[in-house]
């Protein structure tokens, strides 16, 4: 079976190749050299942009010096655990309860905390929310989700665009241009991914319990209050950020609660 960033690069490597055909298709070796500047653009914008635009759409600021949390210990402990770099620690103003993760190498990733959840956890649920997210960038799931996100996010913005274009308010480009994002998340992204960190991080926490009532608390903190965010990036988020916003079946980016929990501990907590 192939694996997620394996995915990645047959994606990236196959709307690379189709620039330059539809290029040469369409205006020949001028057509093919527009279609190869796209394509840098595209890698461009994939590599060295998607991470700091999440950041930056959710307000995050770095944290440094003062850590009332002790979420630079928690973070350092057990990076070296698993043999890897400390992540980068950022915090976000938002009172919904959750956490997410960007980077396209497990040597340099960012961990991303809202305020709210730093409020509500207590220190034992919070290391496990820690250990969670860094298993994510230590698997390099992050370069799979964030160059996923970022291509979908780049289709929803062009529809967007093309639509501000058109008379009276029409809507024709974001309805067809959507779906299209969302696929590529569905592709790239599989339950299986988030079935595997969970079993990966309950292992490094030694209790799987721990981490299955977290993951169940904070569900329902976020079905309860949820969080705004950009478009094509829910997937990036411990559990789904939209809560009951999120009706349609087809665009929900995580596995059922119940299915995680009983994947994770055999049984669903009632």
């Amino acid at each position: 079976m192939i694996n997620n960033n394996t995915k990645v690069w047959i994606f990236i490597l196959t709307s690379c190749l189709a620039l330059l055909v539809v290029g040469y298709q369409l205006g020949e070796r001028l057509g093919l050299l527009i279609g190869f500047l796209l394509s840098l653009l595209l890698n461009f914008f994939v590599f060295f942009y998607g991470e700091s635009r999440v950041l930056a759409k959710l307000h995050a600021k770095r944290l440094k010096g003062q850590d009332s949390w002790g979420l630079i210990s928690k973070v350092e402990k057990i990076s070296a655990e698993l043999g890897m770099p400390a992540p980068a620690i950022y915090i976000t103003p938002h009172t919904s309860a959750n956490a997410f993760c960007v980077g396209h190498s497990w040597k340099r990733g960012s961990l991303g905390f809202t305020a709210g959840l730093l409020q509500k956890l207590d220190e034992k649920e919070l290391e496990a929310v820690v250990a969670h997210q860094i298993c994510h960038i230590r698997r390099l799931d992050t370069f799979a989700f964030g160059v996923s996100s970022t291509l979908a996010n780049s289709i929803v913005g062009l529809g967007q665009f093309l639509d501000n274009l058109l008379p009276y308010n029409l809507q024709f480009f974001m309805p067809l241009l959507s779906p299209v994002g969302w696929l590529i998340i569905k592709f790239v992204v599989g339950e299986k991914s988030f079935f595997e960190n969970d079993l990966m991080a309950s292992e490094l926490l030694e209790n799987r319990g721990r981490l299955g009532e977290v993951l169940w608390r904070m569900e329902g903190l976020a079905q309860t209050n949820p969080l705004e965010i950009p478009p094509c990036t829910s997937h990036l988020f411990m559990v789904n950020p939209e809560g009951f916003k999120q009706k349609n079946l087809f665009l929900k980016s995580h596995p059922a609660i119940e299915v995680r929990l009983q994947k994770l501990m055999g049984y669903y907590p009632i």
